[in-house]
């Protein structure tokens, strides 16, 4: 439900302690972000979707249901990424109505694997992708969150480490 304008800025109740959830304060969730910085080389539009990310998990605080919409936008960012870092290596290809055809997540994360441009275990992240990006009844709770985020984090950031060797 929409909250009122009263009850904006008060605690969501699963963040207050209120709905059995284990209260976090809002200095708790953005003490969770400043942990997820990227460098600064990184191009403007990806830290602006990663920050998205850290913000909507910080305001979570107020409606719980920025959780999810946090993590729905995870993996967004890492495509964006890895497509800036790799895309190019796609271009020209098409489909058989001669239309455009992108290189998707998994794809991506393979090509770059490949190269050793990443060492995480990509077997299961287009599954988790695929878990956000087309509906579940997963219930998600800032600790499942941020191990996702972590991972997506440490690809990001070892993805562009590897173009400044």
């Amino acid at each position: 439900m929409l909250k009122s304008v009263s009850d904006l800025t008060k605690p969501d109740p699963y963040f207050s302690g209120d709905a059995g959830f284990i209260g976090s304060t809002l200095q708790d969730l953005h003490r969770d972000m400043r942990a997820f910085e990227l460098p600064i080389s990184l191009s403007d539009s990806v830290r602006r979707s990663h920050d998205a990310i850290r913000h909507a998990y910080i305001y979570a605080y107020f409606s719980y249901d920025l959780l999810t919409l946090a993590a729905s936008q995870t993996f967004p960012c890492l495509e964006l990424a890895l497509r800036e870092r790799i895309g190019h290596q796609f271009a020209g290809r098409v489909n058989s109505r001669g239309r455009l055809r992108p290189a998707m997540l998994h794809e991506l994360l393979k090509s770059a694997k490949e190269q050793n441009l990443i060492s995480a275990e990509i077997e299961y992240l287009s599954k988790m992708r695929n878990m956000f990006a087309h509906g579940s009844d997963t219930i998600l709770n800032p600790p499942l969150f941020l191990t996702t985020f972590e991972i997506v984090t440490d690809i990001i950031r070892e993805l562009y480490l590897s173009q400044q060797v």
